[in-house]
Parts: C-alpha cells; structure tokens; sequence
C-alpha cells in the first residue's frame, strides 16, 4: 500500500458522514400531507361516520376515503372541497408563518 493511500484511509476514517439535523429535517419543512390526512380522519370520526359514509356523502368510493387517511393518494382541491361539504364544514386554505 502506498504511503498517499495509507494517508487517506487514516484521514478518511476519522471522517463522520452522517448528516447534521439541519440538513434531514429543515426547520421549515413540514408534511402538508400527513397534516391533511390526520385532518380527514379525525373530522371523520369526529363526525362518527366510517369510510363508506363518508365515501358515499361525497360522491367517492371508500377505497378513495381509505387511501387518503392512508397517505396513498393525495387529494385535490375537489376532492377536499367533497368532503367539506359532506361533513357541513367549509375548506380553508391559508399560508401561515
């Protein structure tokens, strides 16, 4: 082993590549998505109405219902707009700091 290659495997090991906090998780970012489906979920049950009611108050499927509570699709305004009006509430978007 050459003596430039015994310098980088010395330098190299002490070398800690894990990432800092502030690159994984940026003090801005936050999951609008999750945020969303806790949402859904908890005004359904608020509602004391399962999947297949609310499926059926809003003209969707309860497959549908299921994968947004679940995070396998994400809704669209309309979508989110249905289920407003199926559960007598009213959708609001809003930027906030």
């Amino acid at each position: 082993m050459s003596d430039f290659q015994r310098f980088l495997d010395e330098k190299l090991s002490s070398i800690d590549f894990q990432e800092s906090p502030s690159v994984r998780n940026p003090v801005n970012e936050y999951d609008i998505y999750a945020e969303i489906r806790e949402s859904i979920s908890a005004l359904r049950k608020q509602r004391k109405l399962t999947q297949k009611e609310l499926a059926e108050k809003t003209g969707l499927t309860q497959a549908n219902i299921c994968n947004l509570e679940r995070g396998t699709t994400k809704p669209t305004i309309e979508t989110l707009k249905k289920i407003a009006d199926a559960t007598g509430t009213r959708l609001v978007i809003s930027f906030d700091e």
